[in-house]
């Protein structure tokens, strides 16, 4: 079925995967009335060896026809000199020197004996001197933005590459090739952001890059501006429907002499179109900080009454723009920021418009609180604390005494997390104004859903491993889900453990040709009565190479011994659903103090499409009461009033008395302030007046008990 056309002079050379028919020689001198044909099979070192061909391409300037995924070799790339047309030599051949899979090519570029190869499946391009047809050279090699590069092509002016990587997601890539020691990209293009559209093929035509788009059909984008791709015209083929899919626009043409594009849709067939082209309007400029005058990044910048909307680079520069020449009015937004409206901007086809903003930041305030054991009131150090909203994220960790502490927080409405490896973590929306103290209190336990890094460790021997992260989907060529797009939506955040997370083709981020192992951190059973553990996995294996054969292996380990609590086969593999498991753990091991959990998945030969995901970890059960208090109950430290603007006044009482007795202010990090060693089981002290407004810790200790208070200065 897959077919592609170059012409040379009067003849056409089609290639063919049908595993038969070599490339095909067509004669156009006689059309319409005749055709002439004939099949080339090789000659020389691959005389009648040559059968199926995916793409080539032409170098019309040095007569030199290149052939791609044929099935010499393992895709080898083929020269063939075209000194008589009609009767081509086999002139040699290249074999991206590690062999395997990354030495097949899809297809390639040819310009002054240069070669820019597309080494699909592990995702570079790569180029090569061939200039000596029997002894090639190769000069450089560049990933892509989803690793899995379709097409390339040149600009008018040879000094940038153009590429489309073949997956759901995929980007219209430019780069700078004017150095190849040191290849730079440029930018990224996508005609239907977040839609999972797939881009085939680009030509590029007086600084045009005319590119069929599967479902999106034919897209023309000006990059006269390779830092800023602006689309100019677009023409869809396949109306049936839009996103990632197969469907659609399969390749266009725009090089016949009228200026007539031609493009072939798999579903619909031959379109022909008379374009008009025409540029951008370019607008271009920084987005720096009022105040501190810094260039920031992340910054929204929105063409209003269109659906444009471009971000700051990291070095706070942006780069947009429209095919609509207009009056515009442009807003500027940064989350901690007062979002601009710059009115009347006018763009102008052709023309460079400068526009540097500058963001006023909101007001913050310092916040702080403390974390604390739900079971005796202990102060939890080292408990993490995480502000997520408004496009903001703060995170802080616990000192000694418990009290995190944020030194500037915008107000708003937040989720705050909080959690520590032993405790159950919690999560909950607040609302936070200047003067808020809000506090976390956590219960003794297990839990886990990622949203903190507890510290799991990963081994194995495959290169593709186990990874926290907010996972990023992955889908087959029938749109069926492969790596999943989300965690347990139960849980707090959006994080969970993933076989290699990454965007890009279902087939190249999965386990491969070896296993990996996820373990957790070491936790205590035996603080529990019947523990239960408890967890939700996903695990996927499809038809890659042979029929799925590929498992899923969880083991408990007590430090002594360890049991497989289950094993998941290829046919439980099939949907990818997440699944929740619960079990008792004395029912498969001795409960221990040094139990882990370990995650296994493996890839066994012939490699198969493998992936595994896994959230929600927690143990439950009743908990034995095995925590020492830290308070003797009937000791008793109380301060009024509190909050206080002048003075504060704290009362005591021990239960004992010894020469130890004392208390002690701490500040929020942590520092002692102020100490008084008590010469009676009981009293009052009144203090305050020289502290700063803020929130501090009264501590009360008699060598045997403490008792902890916390005190707010307004």
């Amino acid at each position: 079925d897959w077919r592609e056309v170059k012409t040379y002079r009067k003849y056409a050379y089609v290639t063919a995967e049908d595993g038969a028919s070599g490339l095909t020689i067509i004669d156009m001198s006689h059309l319409p009335d005749t055709v002439y044909t004939k099949q080339y099979l090789g000659d020389g070192a691959i005389n009648n060896q040559l059968s199926t061909i995916h793409a080539l391409h032409c170098d019309t300037a040095k007569g030199f026809l290149y052939l791609y995924g044929s099935n010499i070799g393992f895709g080898n790339s083929l020269f063939i000199n075209l000194a008589d047309p009609w009767n081509p030599v086999y002139a040699g051949s290249y074999s991206f020197p590690s062999g395997g899979s990354a030495a097949y090519v899809h297809d390639g570029y040819v310009l002054n004996d240069t070669m820019y190869e597309s080494h699909v499946y592990s995702g570079f391009f790569a180029v090569v001197d061939v200039r000596d047809k029997m002894n090639p050279v190769l000069l450089a090699t560049q990933t892509t933005p989803t690793n899995f590069v379709h097409n390339t092509w040149l600009s008018d002016d040879h000094k940038t590459l153009f590429t489309t990587d073949e997956n759901s997601g995929s980007y219209l890539t430019a780069y700078d090739i004017s150095d190849l020691a040191n290849i730079k990209e440029l930018s990224r293009y996508q005609t239907a952001p977040g839609s999972g559209a797939i881009v085939h093929n680009t030509h590029i035509l007086n600084d045009y890059a005319v590119t069929s788009w599967y479902k999106e059909g034919v897209v023309i984008v000006d990059e006269a501006r390779p830092r800023n791709p602006i689309e100019v015209a677009h023409f869809d083929t396949y109306p049936l429907g839009s996103g990632n899919g197969f469907n659609g626009c399969w390749g266009v043409y725009p090089f016949l002499p009228s200026g007539t594009i031609v493009a072939s849709d798999i579903d619909n067939g031959l379109f022909v179109f008379t374009p008009t082209y025409i540029r951008g309007c370019y607008l271009e400029g920084t987005v720096s900080d009022s105040v501190s005058l810094s260039l920031l990044s992340g910054a929204q910048i929105e063409i209003l009454s269109t659906t444009i909307i471009k971000t700051s680079d990291v070095a706070g520069e942006y780069r947009t723009g429209t095919a609509v020449a207009g009056t515009y009015d442009i807003r500027v937004s940064k989350p901690g920021y007062i979002s601009k409206t710059i009115s009347n901007v006018q763009l102008t086809n052709g023309v460079l418009t400068s526009l540097n903003i500058l963001l006023t930041p909101l007001e913050t305030f310092a916040f702080s609180g403390t974390v604390t054991d739900s079971t005796n009131g202990q102060f939890i150090a080292a408990a993490i604390v995480v502000l997520e909203g408004n496009g903001l994220l703060y995170t802080a960790t616990a000192n000694g005494s418990g009290l995190f502490y944020f030194p500037g927080v915008v107000p708003g409405t937040y989720t705050m997390s909080s959690g520590k490896w032993g405790y159950r973590s919690e999560c909950n929306d607040v609302t936070i104004v200047e003067g808020s103290a809000l506090s976390a209190v956590l219960s003794r336990g297990y839990y886990d859903d990622f949203t903190f890094d507890f510290g799991w460790t990963v081994n194995g021997t495959s290169q593709n491993v186990w990874e926290r992260a907010d996972p990023k989907g992955t889908y087959d060529n029938s749109s069926n889900e492969i790596n999943p797009e989300n965690d347990v939506t139960s849980d707090c955040g959006t994080f969970c453990f993933v076989t290699d997370n990454g965007i890009g083709p279902f087939n190249t981020h999965d386990v491969d040709n070896g296993n990996t192992i996820l373990n957790s951190p070491i936790f205590d059973a035996s603080i529990y009565v019947d523990p239960m553990i408890n967890y939700y996995r996903r695990f996927i294996d499809v038809l890659g190479f042979g029929q799925p054969n590929d498992t899923m292996v969880i083991r408990l380990s007590n430090g002594i011994t360890s049991v497989i609590v289950e094993t998941i086969n290829p046919i439980d593999g099939l949907s990818g659903d997440w699944i929740s498991f619960s079990y008792p753990i004395a029912s498969l091991i001795t409960p221990t103090a040094n139990m882990q959990l370990s995650i296994e998945i493996a890839d066994y030969n012939p490699g198969n499409i493998v992936e595994g995901a896994f959230d929600q970890f927690e143990v439950t059960g009743q908990l034995i009461n095995k925590i020492n208090p830290i308070s003797n109950k009937s000791s008793t430290l109380s301060a009024y009033p509190n909050p206080f603007n002048n003075d504060v006044l704290i009362n005591y009482k021990l239960d004992s008395y010894n020469t130890s007795s004392v208390i002690y202010i701490k500040d929020i990090l942590g520092k002692t302030i102020f100490t008084e060693k008590l010469s009676q089981s009981s009293g009052q002290l009144k203090l305050g007046k020289d502290l700063s407004p803020g929130i501090y810790l009264v501590v009360l200790e008699n060598g045997q008990s403490t008792i902890f208070n916390k005190i707010i200065k307004e």
